[in-house]
């Protein structure tokens, strides 16, 4: 069941609505953490999390068709808790979520808003990062994070997912001493939805010495279709650093591309067909101090 959420009137049947998710620098950090100190990465799910919020605002709800009350077809349901579709469902899951974790004697961290951390008695941690329904934990206080996962599904119907494989479009491959992210499915989905999946590779994502303008005559493309592409590349630069380039140049005529635009970006996915495996490798053997 959904709400209407299109309906609702702000100042009256919500007021805020943002809700934080935690930051892909945030994931890739831990995960090259738990390589350098061969810590286990733990996932889990909250199944159907929204429904977990609690609503401050009155929402009332219109009898769902097929569960009208004889006789009562006037009388409507004034909602306790969220449901899908409500501009407040993402916030009143955050609200719910940060205050378990704070009666839990987790503390925020300053950086990031949606990274939980709690050390026990021998200044062992366990880090937890939530991103919406998503959670993963890590960390060397091994007993700590079993009684946590414990707690969690006492209060939330939770579906342990054990060790970290994919999550939010990252493939998370490890052996002893080395971790590869990857994106290779959320790769080949980009190319199969842009008609490029049987595309010729290129060995780089764009010309040398490129200089592309607003306004060089060619005829305007699809703008919509432009900035999907453009969009997708942006979340593959998580595990792909040398997109990161060609991706800040094309995003710079997402209001009015262009042929030579396009082109430009089509090349990008042709070099990605050629580098699908491509991703970030973490082993043990750097150093934790951070350098630039």
């Amino acid at each position: 069941m959904v709400a209407k959420g299109y309906s609702q009137k702000e100042g009256i049947d919500y007021e805020d609505t943002f809700a934080p998710v935690a930051k892909m620098n945030t994931i890739r950090i831990m995960i090259a953490l738990a390589t350098k100190y061969n810590w286990k990465m733990h996932q889990l799910d909250v199944k159907s999390a929204f429904l977990n919020g609690e609503l401050k605002e009155e929402v009332y709800l219109v009898q769902p068709e097929g569960f009208v009350k004889r006789g009562h077809e006037n009388l409507v349901c004034r909602l306790k808790k969220a449901l899908y579709g409500l501009k407040q469902a993402p916030r009143s899951w955050y609200a719910k979520i940060d205050s378990f974790f704070y009666e839990k004697g987790f503390m925020r961290s300053q950086n990031d808003p949606n990274l939980y951390i709690k050390e026990d008695e021998g200044k062992n941690a366990s880090l937890i990062p939530v991103y919406v329904d998503d959670l993963i934990i890590t960390g060397n206080a091994c007993k700590l994070i079993e009684e946590i996962k414990n707690q969690l599904s006492h209060v939330f119907e939770m579906k342990d997912l054990s060790e970290l494989h994919y999550c939010l479009g990252l493939e998370v491959w490890r052996e002893p001493g080395k971790t590869l992210i990857t994106q290779s499915k959320y790769t080949r989905e980009i190319l199969k939805r842009f008609n490029m999946i049987e595309c010729k590779a290129t060995s780089t994502p764009l010309e040398q010495n490129v200089k592309l303008c607003s306004d060089d005559g060619t005829k305007e493309v699809n703008g919509t279709m432009y900035r999907q592409l453009v969009g997708s590349l942006n979340y593959l630069t998580t595990t792909r650093p040398d997109i990161a380039y060609s991706f800040s140049i094309l995003s710079q005529f997402m209001a009015k591309p262009c042929e030579r635009h396009w082109k430009a970006a089509k090349k990008v996915l042709r070099y990605l067909k050629g580098t699908l495996n491509f991703g970030i490798m973490y082993t043990d053997e750097f150093d934790v101090e951070l350098a630039g």
